[in-house]
């Protein structure tokens, strides 16, 4: 039935009040106002994951540059997918899903192996489906021939740990069948969280005239093997700190509390003065303001690593059992990879002794942190 003013398919229509361009009808909007191509992108999967995922964004609308972009993820995961250029952020909840069910997408990009994923990419309606799809088991497949190379990765070991030279992103743009363009992913930090990032270095008293290097102790609860050691750590703070031209932030989460306790006390004698610890039970947006007010970031392949990404910070990143060559850090940074002829290997448990992250020394990683602090072209401290 057509009602006049009655236009469902703007960008600007809830149904519960007046267009927000003004008026009672739809009268002042254009074909500009329209929805467009409606994308639906399921990305659930770990946080880091799904941030660097967002690299597709620019290209999704480079492709279609009036289109209507809906995000699945999981719960909690809001803050980390959320963008200006993401219309619509669901989770993976009852009404998450009935949310979508009935309606109709002109694109669907699976780009995860979650059997949940994989079922409601089967089950959901759209004309154009990309990227990863269900078999009669449930099991993965692709959609189409751009997917196919993402597909091998992860049936052979010898073509994901060397024959790909490819980066996730490069990945990601094959599976959706667009041409890359050193397109990159960014985080939104909020003014809130802001404030509450300077008050903590206020509270820190962490001086204003020194670079400020955040250190990442944590690497997730899945792959332990990605994690330093803590006489690398003591080490290298050590050394730096000694030398009193930077302020070094502990950065971590609810997981490293004990081991931040334990760096603060072996390095007792820099508490304060060029040693601080950001604390580890920020909120996630606050973490990302934090991450935002250091010059460089030192991370092993973490959540951290890709925050730093990107809020365009320079980063040294550090690989031991995962793929560095999935990573790209945009020109700003360094990656320290240490040559064991078993890595990588995505092992969760390592019975190799030194293990390849056992082996990677202080004095590599501090050199590093010194090239990097060296060649940044100064940046604000800040989130965009």
């Amino acid at each position: 039935m057509t009602r006049p003013g009655f236009h469902p398919e703007c960008r600007h229509y809830s149904g519960y009040k007046p267009c927000p361009k003004g008026g009672d009808h739809c009268d002042q909007c254009g074909p500009e106002d329209l929805r467009g191509t409606e994308i639906l992108i399921i990305k659930l999967g770990a946080m880091g994951d799904a941030l660097r995922s967002k690299c597709l964004l620019t290209g999704l609308k480079r492709r279609w540059p009036q289109s209507w972009i809906t995000w699945l993820t999981h719960p909690g995961s809001e803050a980390i997918v959320g963008d200006p250029l993401v219309d619509e952020v669901r989770v993976l909840n009852t009404e998450g899903v009935l949310a979508l069910e009935g309606r109709r997408f002109d694109v669907l990009l699976c780009l995860d192996k979650d059997a949940a994923a994989l079922a409601l990419a089967r089950k959901l309606n759209a004309e154009l489906k990309l990227g990863y799809a269900p078999t009669a088991h449930n099991t993965v497949d692709v959609w189409n021939k751009g997917a196919e190379y993402a597909l091998r990765l992860g049936l052979s070991n010898e073509a994901k740990y060397r024959e790909n030279r490819l980066s996730h992103q490069r990945i990601l743009y094959r599976m959706a069948e667009m041409e890359y363009d050193n397109d990159e992913y960014g985080l939104s930090v909020g003014d809130s969280s802001r404030i509450a990032a300077d008050s903590l270095f206020a509270k820190l008293k962490v001086p204003a005239n020194r670079p400020v290097i955040g250190i990442n102790t944590g690497c997730g609860p899945v792959f332990e093997t990605k994690a330093w050691t803590v006489e690398g750590f003591v080490q290298l703070i050590n050394s730096l700190g000694a030398a009193g031209d930077v302020s070094l932030v502990l950065l971590g989460g609810r997981l490293e509390e004990p081991l931040h306790c334990e760096l603060m006390t072996a390095c007792g004698n820099l508490t304060g003065k060029t040693l601080f610890d950001s604390g580890n039970f920020n909120s996630l947006e606050d973490f990302f303001a934090i991450v935002g007010k250091c010059d460089v970031v030192l991370s092993s392949d973490s959540l951290a690593m890709h925050v730093a990404i990107a809020l365009k910070k320079h980063v040294v990143a550090f690989f031991g059992p995962t793929c560095e060559q999935e990573i790209d850090l945009f020109g700003r940074g360094e990656k320290i990879v240490t040559d064991y002829g078993c890595s990588p290997c995505y092992l969760k448990r390592c019975d190799v002794r030194p293990s390849c992250m056992q082996a990677m020394t202080a004095e590599s990683v501090e050199a590093a942190v010194r090239r990097v602090l060296a060649s940044r072209q100064p940046v604000e401290r800040t989130g965009t």
